[in-house]
């Protein structure tokens, strides 16, 4: 078929195996922010260790012989099976790790007969469905790059229905001692039923008809006759005693923690196994939430997890009306509607498109209405008519038999989730002026300079850059998924220590610009597989499971017990896992708000969609100030916009020229000596800062008239004025080191002090073999053309 759904997999390139030198660079880079000088130099001597490492090459042979095997090289048993990606163990100290949309409202919500529940509910499941006949028979058009037109991997589509999210027990030799893999039903047509889940009790309904040949799926039910349904199942759930709501509400066996998730999973099995298989095979969950949430805060609360309201020391809320690992369609009572996902097995890019053509499809059906059937997105697919000979299928309740243990740890898991949905808030706003038309204008990418606006938003109100985590789709390459790209770097930091100090507007947006670019382009090489997140990841599974790939691989050198691999088991590395600030860019115009959770109980998770004209952002945090987090951000926007409008007054009104990308390139070099750059705008410090962590050597600043200062601002500040760096830095050094001193007492793979004092030379990416690879002193690092210290690699 041409231009089907899948044709396009097999002339995808496959994922590249990063080079170890890459790698190597790419994480010292990523932790020179966030550790102290002293573990920066132990890690630069580990660094050499790593590229001569017997043992990194022999991993390093296994993940090259699987890009030759398979499709994509992190597909190999032993290799992937433990990589933490993006919310590392996935389940700890925070709410459950979903990514979630807000839609827009329904079209009909502001006419005079606005829609219920149940009706936009089934405009949604019948789009859905649509969208799940069209994906089976192929016929689905394939996602295509959206800059060069190339087709995009559509391997993860495979697990958008009837696919479910498990815990399984590994070998107890290896670290992690439960996994995480994916259930699905043994043919992929064999999924035809949806669960529905109102006031907490769970509902089956078979949806679509038996797979034909030449023919596919037909749709059980019609819009209407789904609207029926839906309001009898919602009557029917609020008829049932509170009490017996509560006693049936399973879906918290989702929200557990690994070993208690597991150890529930086969308790709720040994009597329930008919209901789990119906739940786990389901094409998706449709959650009918009995709550209203009115504004953007609410719904995105709403939305997310569902609420926690006690009534008469019962669960009332709608937080165990949920099904975490699956495909979520979530409808409130006044009709907000939106989607959660587990990330396990899904990206948000393929989310995005299923929920997007479904939200569209759900508004084209207005037109269908006037103009008949031509308005519609895939093939029709054809609804059993009503007839004296056909028996529709009919709604179905699941009771499920629970022990007392059971029933204990049900109750246990819904109030620690009840725990941790009131520990937590979501705090959203609407940035105007700001979008891509406005980012065009400046010449810089729109998504980079949100991600800096948010490191000095940060670095304003702490002192430091956090490890801050972007996800990033390699969809362009075969089966691969996302790569996460540690936004922290040099040029961020620099940028954030110009901003908040008494620089003019002029500097202030060059060093913004520059890491900007800087940005763009860490970002661009990941996406062309050239990132280090994933190799580092594979690396390390790879070291945990070496028998399971001692037996897959048996012709190869085996890997060393005895020795601990260097540098990728390192505590500092945990930094890069354990990521203080996950962000991540998804949406379009047909959503309305998206949002994630933090990576670890202290961090922040920030979602944000780019429109044309505008940002809409979703920040939540655990007992941190999450609105004022956001209320700075928005300052730093406003301000970055008036320091580049003071920068370039003549452009005000037009687009900047086309020399004008060149000249930010050229930054670097009209400013190679970073550091009397900045002592020249900084005022003089107290000498012990002067080689405090990550600092700028500070020195007294020139006053002559030729010099151009901003004048003190608390305008991002909140009335402290801008503080002196040097306190900032100061402060930052001292956690920096209280963290590296813990983390140091927790051991590390090697005698990292042993190798600090050793000599360098270098290497070329080219040949990684048969070199021997020394530390150099730490001076010899600078480089011209880097706008911070950096390590650079030669040809020997």
């Amino acid at each position: 078929m041409d231009n089907g759904t899948f044709d396009h997999e097999q002339a995808l390139p496959k994922l590249p195996v990063p080079a170890l030198v890459s790698t190597a660079e790419q994480i010292l880079h990523s932790l020179k922010p966030i550790v102290s000088p002293e573990e920066y130099k132990l890690l630069v001597a580990q660094n050499s260790d790593f590229i001569n490492s017997k043992t990194i090459r022999a991993i390093q042979a296994r993940l090259v012989r699987s890009y030759e095997k398979n499709d994509c090289y992190l597909d190999a048993e032993g290799i992937s099976t433990t990589t933490p990606g993006t919310y590392g163990e996935l389940r700890g100290k925070t709410l459950p790790r979903n990514p979630f949309f807000v839609l827009e409202d329904d079209p009909l919500s502001k006419t005079v007969v606005p829609p219920t529940q149940a009706s936009r509910a089934s405009a949604l499941i019948r789009s859905a469905l649509r969208f799940a006949c069209a994906l089976r028979s192929e016929v689905l058009k394939p996602d295509v790059s959206p800059k060069s037109g190339n087709p995009l991997t559509m391997n993860s589509y495979h697990n958008l229905f009837g696919t479910s999210r498990i815990p399984y027990e590994v070998d107890a030799r290896n670290r992690q001692k439960i996994g995480i893999s994916l259930k699905k039903t043994e043919s992929y047509n064999d999924s035809r039923h949806i669960i529905v889940i109102a006031n907490s009790q769970f509902y089956s309904l078979e949806v679509l008809t038996p797979n034909k040949k030449d023919i596919g799926h037909k749709l059980w039910f019609s819009r209407h006759e789904l609207r029926q349904i839906l309001e009898d199942i919602i009557a029917d759930s609020e008829s049932t005693d509170i009490i017996d709501r509560t006693r049936q509400s399973v879906g918290s066996v989702t929200t557990e923690s690994k070993a208690t998730w597991n150890y529930m999973r086969l308790k709720l099995a040994e009597e329930n196994k008919a209901q789990l298989d119906l739940i786990d095979s389901a094409l998706f969950v449709v959650c009918l939430d009995h709550e209203s949430p009115t504004t953007d805060d609410e719904k995105v609360s709403c939305i997310s997890h569902g609420t926690t309201r006690i009534q008469k020391g019962i669960q009332v809320g709608s937080c165990t009306s949920r099904w975490y690992d699956k495909l979520q369609i979530i409808v409130t009572k006044n009709a907000v509607a939106g989607v959660a996902w587990e990330s396990t097995s899904l990206d948000g890019t393929s989310v995005l498109r299923f929920i997007s053509d479904v939200y569209t499809d759900s508004v084209l059906r207005l037109a269908r209405q006037i103009n008949g059937s031509n308005y519609t997105l895939w093939p029709k697919a054809d609804t059993v008519k009503i007839d004296s000979e056909v028996v529709k299928p009919t709604f179905s309740k699941l009771t499920f038999n629970l022990s007392n243990e059971l029933f204990k740890g049900l109750h246990l898991a819904e109030t620690r989730l009840a725990d941790l949905i009131s520990q937590h808030e979501y705090v959203t706003t609407q940035i105007p002026n700001f979008g891509k038309t406005f980012a065009n204008k400046m010449q810089v990418s729109a998504d980079s300079l949100f991600q800096v606006a948010v490191q000095i938003s940060y670095y304003a109100l702490y002192g430091k850059v956090p490890s801050t985590a972007e996800p990033i789709s390699l969809r362009r390459f075969r089966k691969a998924r996302t790569e996460i790209v540690s936004v922290q770097r040099e040029s961020v930091l620099k940028a954030c220590q110009v901003f908040i100090s008494q620089f003019s507007p002029e500097e202030k947006w060059e060093y913004v610009a520059l890491a900007c670019n800087e940005h763009a382009k860490q970002v661009s090489q990941a996406m062309k597989g050239k990132g280090f997140e994933r190799h580092l990841s594979a690396l390390r599974s790879a070291y945990i499971q070496k028998d399971l790939l001692a037996k897959l691989y048996p012709d190869m050198e085996k890997i060393n017990d005895n020795e601990i691999p260097p540098l990728i088991f390192d505590p500092a590395i945990d930094f890069l896992y354990q990521t203080e600030l996950l962000i991540a860019n998804c949406g379009n115009p047909a959503l309305n708000l998206f949002g994630v959770t933090p990576s670890i109980a202290s961090g922040f998770g920030i979602g944000y969609i780019i429109k044309d004209e505008s940002i809409s952002v979703v920040a939540c945090s655990q007992w941190r100030q999450t609105k004022r987090f956001l209320t700075t951000l928005k300052k730093v926007i406003e301000e970055i916009k008036n320091d580049w409008a003071k920068a370039h007054p003549e452009i005000k009104t037009k687009a900047i020229g086309s020399s004008r990308a060149r000249e930010l390139e050229d930054t670097v070099d009209k400013f190679d000596d970073v550091e009397s750059h900045v002592n020249k705008f900084i005022k003089s410090l107290p000498q012990e800062l002067i080689n405090s962590n990550n600092s700028l050597e500070y020195k007294k600043k020139p006053t002559s008239k030729g010099d151009s200062v901003a004048a003190p601002s608390n305008y991002i500040l909140g009335g402290y004025d801008y503080f002196n760096v040097g306190e900032l830095e100061s402060r930052s050094n001292q956690l920096t080191r209280a963290n590296s001193t813990l983390v140091s007492r927790s051991g590390s793979a090697t005698n990292l002090k042993a190798l600090a004092d050793q000599t360098v030379t270098t290497i070329s990416e080219k040949d990684e073999s048969n070199v021997k690879v020394h530390s150099p002193p730490l001076s010899s690092r600078s480089n011209k053309n880097s706008i911070g210290r950096k390590l650079v690699l030669h040809s020997e």
